[in-house]
C-alpha cells in the first residue's frame, strides 16, 4: 500500500457512485476496493446535491428505479451533501464559459465550485479532466 498522506476530506462523484452499484462497470471493484480504504482511513466524504441528482438519473436508467431509490435512501450515511445554491450555480456557469475542452460538464463544474468553497482538494472521480480544473483526483494521492 502506497503511503498516503493525511487527508480529512474526499468528493465523491457520479462515476463511483454508479460503480460501486453496477456490478458490471469495469471500474467496480476498483471503487469498492478504494471505497473501503479510504473508509479505513477515516476520510469524511462528501458530494452534491447535483451529484446526487445525476447519480440518481443514471443508476435509474443502468440498474432500475428500484435501485435508484435505494441509493437515495443510503447516500446521506454514506456522504455529507452540500447543496448547490444560487451563488455556487452562479460561479459554475462562470467556471463553464471559460473552459475551452467539450469533455468538462456543468456538474463537473459545479462540482468543482463546491469542492473549493469547503476547502476540499480531493476528488473521488475516474474521471481524470478534474486534474485540468485544480482537483486531485484520489488516484494521485492513493495508488490501488
Amino acid at each position: 500500500m502506497t503511503n498516503m498522506p493525511t487527508i480529512s476530506k474526499i468528493f465523491i462523484d457520479t462515476n463511483v457512485f454508479v460503480a460501486s452499484r453496477d456490478l458490471n462497470d469495469s471500474t467496480h471493484l476498483k471503487a469498492i476496493n478504494l471505497f473501503n480504504k479510504l473508509v479505513q482511513k477515516k476520510v469524511r466524504f462528501y458530494t452534491s446535491s447535483d451529484i446526487i441528482g445525476e447519480s440518481l438519473t443514471v443508476i435509474s436508467r443502468k440498474l432500475g428505479k428500484n435501485e435508484a431509490i435505494h441509493f437515495l435512501n443510503e447516500v446521506n450515511k454514506i456522504a455529507d451533501e452540500i447543496f448547490i445554491d444560487e451563488k455556487i450555480h452562479g460561479q459554475a456557469r462562470k467556471l463553464y464559459k471559460r473552459i475551452k475542452a467539450k469533455n468538462i460538464s456543468f456538474i463537473d463544474c459545479s462540482s468543482v465550485v463546491a469542492m473549493k468553497r469547503n476547502r476540499i482538494k480531493i476528488i473521488f472521480s475516474f474521471d481524470e479532466d478534474f486534474r485540468n480544473l485544480g482537483v486531485v483526483p484520489v488516484s494521485d494521492i492513493f495508488k490501488n
